[in-house]
């Protein structure tokens, strides 16, 4: 057991499996397929998980970066006055806006973008 929580943990480091442990499970593995076998046990199949798991480190950076764009997704909406107009939309989703109406914000929103972009 020492062995595979060492293991786990460089895993989680990234730090490759030893090949030495890895036939050793291996080995322990046919052996416990073998005991099954003959307690009558019938195994219905064996699969090697292809899950790769980052590092620690890694989804930490990830998890920051995440939040650094949603703060600055966050700032665009607040600062172009764009959430009053998001809010908007959601209610008229909600209710059912006519084409009219829907048309109307619409052509709202592209006149904020022409503003801004030339």
């Amino acid at each position: 057991m020492e062995h595979l929580k060492k293991a786990q943990e460089n895993l989680s480091k990234g730090v490759p499996l030893d090949t030495d442990l890895v036939e050793e499970v291996e080995r322990a593995k046919k052996e416990l397929m073998e005991v099954l076998k003959s307690a009558n046990l019938e195994i219905v199949g064996v699969t090697k998980r292809k899950v790769a798991t980052p590092p620690p480190e890694l989804k930490e950076k990830v998890s920051n970066l995440n939040k650094e764009i949603y703060r600055e997704i966050g700032k665009v909406i607040n600062q172009d006055g764009l959430s009053s107009k998001i809010e908007e939309l959601k209610d008229g989703i909600e209710r059912g806006l006519s084409p009219k109406h829907k048309k109307k914000i619409g052509s709202r929103a592209k006149e904020k973008d022409s503003c801004c972009f030339g």
